[in-house]
């Protein structure tokens, strides 16, 4: 595991978004991990030894 994955860069990580009066949505800085339980995250915080790398950022 590289030593600046972060938590946002993450298969297991589900990042949270804020729903606007217009009807979008934008991303917020937090989000979760569910892996191996749910717990809250923020985006920047370095990844955890269960890390695997997101198909979509790679």
């Amino acid at each position: 595991m590289p030593h600046h994955s972060t938590c946002l860069d993450c298969k297991y990580f589900l990042r949270h978004y804020t729903k606007r009066e217009n009807g979008s949505f934008v991303p917020t800085a937090h989000g979760h991990c569910y892996r191996p339980r749910i717990k809250l995250r923020q985006i920047e915080s370095p990844a955890c030894d269960k890390f695997l790398p997101r198909p979509d950022r790679t």
